[in-house]
């Protein structure tokens, strides 16, 4: 009787969100959003947009060409295979390419021998990987699914997919012994069987770990996502970990690049779960989106988001983007009509920051554009009633910026106006100075050829942290060669055996201080071929230095590689720690967002997880933190004269540590390009001893500088700005569900 009345309160709860989306006037918004997505989804044309693998197989069989010349013949089949593997129709693919190889003159033997088939080959293998993957990480997934080095809760227990797999690659390699694509793989496909390393045939053998720190320096994170219910099984999105509800614990958004990926919101319990909120938020029908950032856009005190659609599509990603205004009480309305932020071009990422010093966020939108499609990024100046105005052109920013891909306002040189980095995928990346304001506008100039900043190539997404603790902010950005984009697993291997291929690497640039930077990567460690679409920081064991995550991937499903976490060794470098982290998910990542989701004191991180086409989805994860030796403070700035939620004021933290003082500097904000990290500052303290001093900057600013003395490590805060008193904040850690019943803290 107990199930059925709980049956009955979901369906009446149901029916009551179903009618207040219907009917509620705060609603018309998101009605007409959903009907606005549904018409674009209805409307799309799989030869326009990437994800539609399966109507472009169906299109491409309904019209097949009657060719005479054999190479056309084969070239037409393995496109037709290439989009029903992507559609997920793995069986189709494998049926197809098997009958191709029989149709060839000598069979299979003297088809591995030409050059213009083994293509066909390497299809096939992917094909039996992938569908040891769906056999197993999808279809029996657990917490360690995928994650290397694989436990042996891991390993497939249906291994016919991997088996097969396993036997193609090796075919391959007998008659191409020098395709380390295929080899780097065969050795991925033994770690799902439990036979890596042993079983590998030494001649092919790996060290996957080649590139990694070899000592134990910190506690595995644990995937608990399942167990909690938030394991979204997806494409590659956004992910928000942030308080939006103002009750003390840390929430989830995610969001899915698929036409119909519904966003998701987990919302706390506060005694270790999390309760899904989509519908009861009035979010359902708001689908789409590669990206997303919060920020309190309205000063109303609830953290709000803006939901970015359309990236990698160029003339078919003509999608707009959605604001989503907090109501407060747990709904979010669809404002973006509203407010004068609708516009259809493909959006990868943007930033907020009050770049006119009006107490209001305004928000930079990076759009992909090039000489064929010309889609300009924006400039939407908050206007303090809610509405905005695209001011990209006033503001002097009107600039081709090719794929725009990171976009972090900053305030680079500490002058108290914030400046403007951005990476282009298909142009050189760009610096803009704020040199102050001119008839009421930041004058921006841009510096970076001067600065040193122009490079890398191909860049992708870019971070900006103080990696080294000087008080000057550095940039990371990573590189996305495309022209290596379907033989990234050679790369990776050719890594992992020490090679050089001469693609363009990750690159750190450090800040000298005086507008100039110096390129340290290959010095720091992290001169790397990443393959970053995720990118963010947070600092992995509360030394007071900031890490960076990287989910890696690219479009095709030889991009089997692990998603990468570099541990920061006291400012002085870099060493990837992928393997003994337990972060290094095989599946394709894109959002990342650190926060302390069970208030325990260290960073947790949630993850979105999947490609860009039907067939490649895979499992959020939300990783829980195991590292608790050092000391933390966690602070909730809330600005008065300034925005409310304080983006971008600089924090230094004063401490004492045993071999003296030590200053940490800390930048209020969202993080990295992908993905976006709670508003909550939430700072390692090392080895801190006694109390420590907090001094604000507030927006930035020097000159709105507030010091608090005397705060305790190991507690939560709320600082107001205008107010002389820290205030120590109610809020209990909470053990989150996890593997086994487990608790995932408390210290």
């Amino acid at each position: 009787m107990a199930s059925c009345q709980g049956g009955k309160n979901e369906e009446n709860q149901e029916a009551k969100d179903s009618l207040m989306m219907a009917t509620d006037p705060r609603f018309e918004g998101n009605r007409v959003m959903v009907q606005l997505l549904d018409s674009l989804t209805e409307s799309a044309d799989p030869f326009k947009n990437y994800y539609l693998s399966g109507k472009r197989a169906q299109l491409m069989l309904a019209n097949t060409p009657k060719f005479t010349n054999s190479a056309n013949i084969i070239r037409w089949e393995q496109r037709y295979c290439f989009e029903l593997l992507n559609a997920g129709q793995v069986d189709n693919c494998i049926r197809t390419l098997g009958a191709m190889m029989e149709k060839y003159p000598g069979a299979r033997e003297a088809a591995l021998k030409d050059p213009e088939f083994k293509p066909v080959f390497d299809l096939l293998a992917l094909a039996h990987l992938r569908k040891g993957e769906n056999d197993n990480c999808l279809a029996n997934h657990n917490n360690s699914s995928c994650i290397v080095p694989l436990k042996s809760s891991a390993w497939h227990k249906n291994k016919a997919g991997s088996q097969a797999a396993a036997a193609v690659f090796e075919e391959i390699l007998s008659q191409y012994p020098q395709d380390l694509q295929s080899q780097y793989l065969l050795n991925i496909a033994y770690m799902t069987l439990g036979q890596y390393p042993d079983g590998v045939p030494p001649a092919y053998r790996m060290d996957l770990a080649a590139q990694e720190a070899k000592e134990t320096l910190m506690q595995p994170f644990q995937n608990t996502a399942m167990d909690l219910g938030m394991d979204v099984d997806g494409l590659s999105g956004g992910a928000i970990v942030e308080d939006f509800n103002n009750d003390g614990y840390l929430d989830v958004f995610c969001s899915g690049y698929g036409l119909y990926d519904n966003v998701r919101l987990f919302l706390s319990d506060g005694q270790g779960g999390f309760n899904d909120a989509t519908n009861s938020g009035m979010l359902k029908g708001i689908r789409g989106g590669l990206n997303a950032k919060q920020a309190d856009f309205d000063n109303d005190g609830y953290v709000d988001i803006l939901l970015l659609r359309g990236a990698w599509l160029d003339e078919g990603g003509e999608w707009p983007n959605s604001l989503l205004r907090n109501n407060g009480d747990g709904t979010f309305s669809d404002v973006t009509m509203a407010a004068g932020m609708v516009a259809f071009r493909p959006t990868e990422t943007a930033t907020w920051g009050d770049i006119n010093g009006d107490g209001w966020l305004d928000v930079f939108i990076a759009n992909e554009n090039n000489e064929k499609y010309q889609f300009p990024c924006e400039l939407f100046i908050n206007q303090g009633n809610g509405t905005f105005k695209e001011s990209i052109k006033e503001y002097g920013l009107d600039q081709q910026f090719g794929w725009a891909k990171a976009a972090l306002f900053c305030d680079m040189n500490k002058d108290g106006h914030l400046d403007l980095y951005l990476s282009s995928l298909k142009g050189q990346n760009h610096l803009f100075m704020n040199r102050g304001m001119k008839n009421g506008k930041p004058q921006f100039e841009d510096i970076a050829a001067k600065a040193g900043l122009k490079g890398p190539e191909m860049s992708f997404p870019a971070i900006i942290m103080d990696y080294d603790q000087d008080g000057w902010d550095d940039i990371l950005v990573a590189t996305f060669p495309i022209p290596s984009l379907s033989r990234v697993g050679f790369e990776v291997g050719a890594e992992m055996l020490g090679l050089e291929t001469g693609i363009d690497k990750t690159k750190l640039f450090r800040n000298l201080g005086n507008e100039r930077f110096q390129e340290v990567s290959k010095q720091v460690g992290v001169d790397r071929m990443i393959y970053a679409m995720g990118f963010n920081f947070g600092d992995f064991n509360n030394d007071g230095f900031l890490d960076f995550y990287a989910g890696t991937g690219a479009f095709e499903f030889n991009s089997l590689v692990p998603n990468r976490a570099f541990l920061n060794q006291g400012g002085k470098g870099f060493v990837e720690v992928t393997s003994q982290s337990g972060l290094g998910h095989l599946q394709k990542g894109h959002g990342i967002a650190f926060g302390d989701l069970d208030n325990d004191g260290d960073q947790d991180i949630y993850t979105t997880l999947g490609g860009a086409v039907e067939g490649d989805n895979a499992r959020n994860a939300l990783f829980l933190n195991g590292n608790q030796e050092n000391n933390w403070i966690a602070l909730k700035l809330v600005g008065t004269r300034v925005h409310r939620d304080a983006q971008n004021s600089r924090v230094l933290i004063h401490t004492q540590q045993p071999s003296g003082p030590r200053t940490f500097y800390l930048c209020v904000g969202s993080g990295g390009t992908f993905g976006a990290n709670s508003l909550q500052l939430e700072a390692g303290l090392g080895a801190a001893e006694g109390t420590v001093d907090v001094e604000i900057w507030w927006g930035g600013n020097p000159e709105n500088k507030q010091v608090f003395k005397n705060l305790e490590p190991r507690h939560f805060y709320s600082i107001t700005e205008q107010e002389s008193k820290a205030k120590l904040r109610e809020t209990k850690a909470v053990a989150l569900k996890s593997e086994n019943g487990k608790a995932s803290c408390c210290h």
